[in-house]
């Protein structure tokens, strides 16, 4: 199969399938389209149309509807199904020629209708058309495509497809989430006579470990604040193990710091862990919109963070996030611990230091 694209610029032909069980109409077909400098492949049925369909390489099918094995509506019906036919153009050359069938072909998805014996001047324009809107497609696809792959390196990509896919107006909701707040021990002291080069070195190394196991348990980034991270889990996609995914994130985050060097530096890192309701989306700022998490489940996880290196601990767990683990790791209860901030104690466990 040859090469397609949806225009004769740079001086590739479009490549046009032609479904049809009739020879004598694929011959006539074919003919027209060599005339208009198109490439042309054909299958008779709607099994073998499909087959080539999701082989790639087409740009058009010019489509019958009356056909053994698979008519043309099924093949429609099939295509709407997998989402093809917005980046696949059908136009229907049929002998039908009612309104309800001719409707019934637009509704399901096709892009025109021809009346057979069709005119080749109408053919031609149906075509030109057709295709000249694909591209139009195309060239918004590859632009959306390139706005979330540069937009998902400053935020998660999840994240950034959903604002892209609503045009920006991903309204703040209410969700349950489980919150690990993660910073490091004594970085002001660490990066004191270091020269920004390697501070930023040393963080690039940080960072790039410690993310691993927030992707490996589906974590997401919600905000970098200079060495502190925020993750999120069950947020922007529902994970019913959030909770003790969360826990596990913390644990090889743990593990990594007390055994590993960045660029010479020992760190270690205090996390706290949190789960309950957060309010998450675009917050409006005049002219500029700010994809957000914020709550009180947000403060009491950073509030639990800060409250290691009154414990002498690494990782500061609440009740309300323990009593929903499904396995057991080893953590000690420190009963009701006051936090700053906070007028009401919180139950919580630890983990402490190795």
């Amino acid at each position: 199969m040859m090469s397609a694209s949806s225009s004769v610029e740079g001086g590739v032909k479009p490549t046009v399938l032609v479904v049809d069980d009739e020879p004598f109409n694929v011959e006539i077909l074919e003919q027209e389209l060599e005339d208009i400098g198109y490439a042309s492949i054909s299958a008779c049925n709607g099994r073998e149309a499909l087959a080539l369909m999701r082989d790639g390489g087409i740009d058009i099918v010019l489509l019958d509807i009356m056909m053994p094995e698979m008519d043309g509506f099924a093949v429609l019906q099939e295509l709407k199904a997998e989402g093809r036919l917005v980046e696949l153009p059908v136009i229907v050359v049929s002998a039908i020629d009612d309104v309800i069938n001719i409707a019934r072909c637009v509704e399901i998805g096709a892009e025109d209708f021809l009346t057979k014996p069709f005119d080749p001047v109408l053919l031609r324009a149906r075509l030109s058309s057709a295709l000249e809107k694909k591209h139009l497609r195309d060239q918004v696809a590859r632009q959306l495509k390139s706005i979330r792959t540069l937009f998902g390196k400053y935020v998660p990509t999840q994240i950034a497809e959903s604002i892209v896919e609503s045009r920006g107006t991903l309204m703040p909701t209410q969700e349950t989430a489980t919150v690990l707040y993660c910073d490091i021990e004594g970085f002001t002291q660490t990066v004191e006579t270091m020269t920004p080069g390697a501070v930023l070195e040393m963080m690039n190394a940080y960072f790039e470990a410690v993310l691993a196991p927030v992707g490996k348990y589906g974590g997401t980034v919600n905000q970098f604040l200079g060495d502190a991270m925020l993750v999120t889990f069950n947020l922007p996609v529902a994970d019913p193990d959030h909770y003790d995914k969360a826990v596990q994130t913390a644990i090889e985050i743990c593990e990594i710091c007390n055994v590993q060097k960045f660029c010479g530096m020992q760190l270690k890192t205090r996390m706290g862990i949190h789960s309950g309701e957060v309010v998450v989306g675009n917050i409006d700022a005049g002219d500029r919109l700010n994809y957000t998490i914020f709550g009180d489940t947000v403060n009491v996880a950073a509030r639990l963070e800060a409250h290691n290196k009154q414990l002498g601990s690494q990782m500061l767990i609440s009740g309300s996030t323990v009593a929903k683990l499904e396995n057991d790791y080893q953590l000690e209860d420190v009963g009701d611990v006051v936090l700053r901030g906070k007028n009401s104690p919180v139950s919580a466990y630890c983990r402490w230091a190795n």
